[in-house]
């Protein structure tokens, strides 16, 4: 049932990009599908920070002011600028790009190795390339505190999870295009919902948390992954516990912030931890998988 992992189609999204990842590739030494996963998410990042500067989401309710965070903006720390509030919240996010590029190295070598397809690498880099910005961007945030930039961290997190999905559909049914494209728009335009109501982007997001999970039990129930079920259960599991984590420390953060334990690590800096932790459970359970089903299509 479902696609064939063959029936993929030579191109990103079945239009010709070769040349400009030819050069990209040139330039900086990329293999081309991890050049072509580095174009689609600048170009889309991009898009989403073009139409934010147009002020379509101008009247979107954000955070806004260090009020909201636990750590104290001014800081006494000799050999950083005192321009920079918030240290430790700001520095932590240097960890979403580390990982992403950690995890993208991975990826190239089991692809160059033979071990992952050139497909799952594809599909793997696009979701490292993703932490690689998600770190900038999260760093503007906190900061300017200006509240576009809020406005494109909270709508980046939604193509986060829903790539997570567009994952698990091309594991389990094969690479499909106009599935894949549908998704992520439906994906980006369900930001829209902040428009029309203050919870707008709590209510998407964890519409993309359910469906992400959901996908993620049908993954572990899923007959031809049996013998790695143990290991992707503990990753699976620890990447929810990391989400739980993200949420929980994030909402209790000014809480938190009475106890001494939290006043310089704040619960909004374990909270980025347990994020970025996250992100590196759901490596861990999307590569055995990759490297099981690329072993199968070689015997």
């Amino acid at each position: 049932p479902g696609l064939s992992r063959t029936q993929s189609g030579a191109g990103l999204f079945d239009f010709d990009t070769s040349g400009v990842a030819d050069e990209f590739c040139r330039l900086f030494k990329m293999d081309h599908a991890v050049s072509r996963a580095a174009i689609l998410v600048v170009v889309s990042v991009a898009m989403a920070t073009g139409i934010t500067w147009l002020g379509c989401f101008d009247s979107v309710a954000t955070e806004l002011g260090f009020q909201h965070y636990g750590e104290p903006p001014n800081h006494s720390v000799s050999f950083l600028p005192t321009q920079l509030k918030m240290p430790v919240n700001s520095l932590v996010n240097l960890g979403y790009s580390l990982l992403g590029l950690s995890w993208l190295r991975k990826f190239s070598k089991d692809s160059n190795s033979g071990a992952i397809t050139k497909r799952d690498l594809f599909v793997g880099a696009v979701f490292c390339c993703l932490a690689v910005v998600y770190g900038p961007v999260q760093f503007l945030r906190i900061v300017t505190q200006q509240h576009r930039f809020a406005v494109i961290d909270q709508w980046i997190t939604l193509p986060f999870f829903s790539w997570l999905v567009v994952m698990m559909d091309y594991l389990i049914h094969g690479w499909n295009t106009e599935r894949t494209v549908v998704f992520m728009a439906l994906s980006l335009a369900s930001y829209s919902l902040t428009l029309v109501h203050d919870l707008g982007f709590e209510v998407a997001l964890g519409g993309h948390i359910l469906l992400a999970i959901l996908y993620g039990v049908r993954i572990l129930k899923a007959d031809q992954w049996k013998m790695l079920r143990l290991k992707l259960l503990r990753a699976f599991m620890m990447a929810v516990v990391s989400c739980g984590g993200f949420v929980g420390l994030k909402l209790l953060d000014l809480h938190l912030a009475q106890f001494p334990l939290f006043q310089r690590f704040s619960g909004h800096f374990w909270s980025k931890v347990a994020d970025i932790m996250q992100i590196h459970f759901v490596c861990r359970f999307f590569h055995p998988i990759m490297v099981e089903n690329a072993r199968n299509k070689k015997l």
